[in-house]
């Protein structure tokens, strides 16, 4: 069965072509939120599982398969036209993984309590504007279908005692987001602030949960930069490494 683009799809190189990305060309294209937060996550390579709530068209997934050759992945989807592409994605790429479609804030349809070592997700967390339409890039934008509280309250209920939770938030919302996760039983534990250059306040944080974590021994990572020179869009020699190569070593096989 030929993996092929539709009409209204493009299909990217990524990673020096280690990865192939179908997406939509007009609607909802993944960005280095994803890849940065894909890139964050630091567990060990063994058996064990994880599953990217809200997947899109699979960019994490496909990353993660890079760097993790022991590590069952999952993947969890609303919209079927995002569905289809992650799906279609991840045979592109040879990807093993299991993906359901269905709504994160009835997570309990689809899968049973602490089920997985491992949950990740990128959320959509602007507030949406007055006037806006319920497309598929609306929908993985803005807060239409899930907000924060319905991320973490799934992320949650899947993870296994002493599991650990992954994500992206604008660093303007930290409190809330920190906040948000103690209320279940979450406890921060690494956090690592986005900030676009060396001289501009932080847009996003990365964070690490650990279920039932105690309070305390918290660690905050050194800064990640994105650019040397925004105007030029000349990035850091750290994020450049990471969208051409993003870890050291290679997958096997």
């Amino acid at each position: 069965m030929e993996i092929k683009p539709k009409e209204n799809e493009t299909l990217t190189p990524f990673i020096r072509g280690r990865i192939n990305v179908i997406q939509s060309k007009d609607g909802y294209r993944f960005n280095i939120d994803s890849v940065l937060l894909a890139h964050f996550i630091n567990i060990p390579d063994r058996p064990s599982s994880l599953v990217d709530l809200g997947t899109g068209n699979g960019i994490i997934l496909l990353l993660l398969s890079l760097k993790y050759r022991k590590l069952q992945l999952y993947g969890v989807e609303l919209q079927e036209s995002l569905f289809s592409q992650a799906w279609r994605n991840l045979q592109l790429n040879n990807v093993r993984a299991q993906l359901f479609k269905g709504d994160i804030r009835e997570i309990k349809r689809i899968f049973r309590p602490e089920t997985f070592d491992y949950v990740v997700f990128n959320p959509p967390y602007h507030p949406p504007p007055e006037e806006h339409t319920a497309d598929e890039k609306s929908i993985a934008r803005y807060e239409l279908e899930g907000r924060l509280k319905d991320f973490i309250k799934a992320g949650e209920y899947l993870l296994k005692p002493k599991g650990r939770l992954f994500f992206i938030f604008p660093a303007t919302r930290l409190s809330e987001a920190i906040i948000t996760a103690v209320e279940k039983n979450l406890q921060p534990k690494r956090y690592r602030f986005i900030h676009p250059t060396a001289g501009e306040p932080a847009t996003h944080v990365l964070i690490e949960c650990l279920k039932g974590g105690k309070p305390g021994g918290e660690l905050v990572e050194k800064p990640l930069i994105v650019y040397d020179e925004p105007n030029k869009k000349v990035y850091t020699p750290e994020v450049e490494f990471i969208l051409e190569k993003f870890y050291e070593g290679e997958k096997d096989g």
